[in-house]
């Protein structure tokens, strides 16, 4: 047989990916019992309802990398401070500096753009304004009237 430390560290892998995969496959059949329950008692109390034709509500992930609010309170903090209109490129490469993220990673440069654009887009009205500027959306400090 080849190499020991090979044949046993795949042994011991495959043993633990099967062991997450029949996790997951037991974790799926009780959602699966809960939603049979959840349908049953629907029914129940609105008949006319046909819960297959219900979408399903897409799950987030949550980064490792903020806790929850902080990209939103850092965005806003960025912009306030912007003399001008920044794209969420832009931002994202101002909150990578806050974060001490390496701005020369292409692949971590782009996911933080990701999670910026989504922020920046979820803000409300009065918080931040839309300026288009041709092919790239900027953003900006709304300015109301007091």
């Amino acid at each position: 047989m080849g190499d020991t430390y090979v044949i046993s560290g795949l042994t011991a892998k495959r043993a633990e990916v099967s062991g997450i995969i029949a996790d997951l496959e037991k974790r799926i059949a009780q959602r699966r019992a809960d939603l049979v329950h959840i349908d049953a008692v629907l029914r129940l109390y609105a008949p006319e309802v046909v819960p297959e034709n219900i979408p399903a509500k897409a799950v987030r992930k949550r980064n490792d990398w903020f806790k929850p609010g902080e990209l939103s309170r850092m965005v806003l903090d960025v912009l306030r401070v912007a003399p001008a209109p920044m794209t969420g490129k832009e931002i994202a490469v101002k909150v990578m500096e806050r974060r001490g993220f390496d701005t020369n990673d292409a692949r971590t440069a782009q996911l933080i753009a990701k999670v910026v654009h989504n922020a920046v887009t979820r803000q409300a009205a009065d918080l931040v304004e839309r300026v288009e500027g041709g092919k790239v959306t900027a953003w900006k400090i709304a300015h109301t009237m007091s």
